[in-house]
């Protein structure tokens, strides 16, 4: 009798074990897809701003420029929220007007063929973007260049 409790109690044990094992992988899988989701950046987008140039087209106000040079958002139509934002800031800071338009050279991204550079830094007399993708960033990326891809 006494050793079919022992056996029982031991079987117990090695369930416990085991459970405990699983619960602590699970744990462990949970805080790193948490993690990865909103902490982890995989990728960092860095854009330099700078040698801005007179385009010698009159203007009175940015809009104006903006129509002169045919910039438009379509770019990032659809796009996720802080893609829409860097992509404003990015350029608020290549096309001013003062009195005439002025346009800054921009490095980092390829706006004809859509291809990044990978930048280390910019020079002194550049302005620095940087875009942080995380997962969360990425999956919303995703999302939107295959809703683009569907469309075309």
């Amino acid at each position: 009798m006494w050793c079919t409790c022992f056996n029982m109690e031991k079987k117990g044990l090695v369930e416990m074990i085991i459970l405990g094992i699983l619960g602590f992988l699970l744990i462990v899988v949970i805080g790193a897809g948490i993690y990865f989701y909103n902490y982890h950046v995989f990728k960092e987008i860095r854009v330099c701003v700078g040698e801005w140039q007179d385009t010698q087209f009159p203007c009175e106000t940015r809009k104006n420029c903006l129509d002169a040079m045919n910039f438009s958002n379509k770019a990032v139509e659809g796009a996720p929220d802080f893609v829409v934002k860097n992509f404003e800031d990015i350029l608020d800071a290549v096309v001013y007007c003062d009195g005439n338009c002025f346009a800054g050279v921009v490095r980092g991204i390829d706006y004809a063929s859509g291809e990044l550079e990978n930048l280390e830094g910019c020079e002194s007399e550049e302005d620095e973007f940087i875009m942080e993708i995380d997962g969360r960033n990425g999956l919303e990326i995703l999302k939107w260049m295959k809703s683009r891809s569907e469309l075309e």
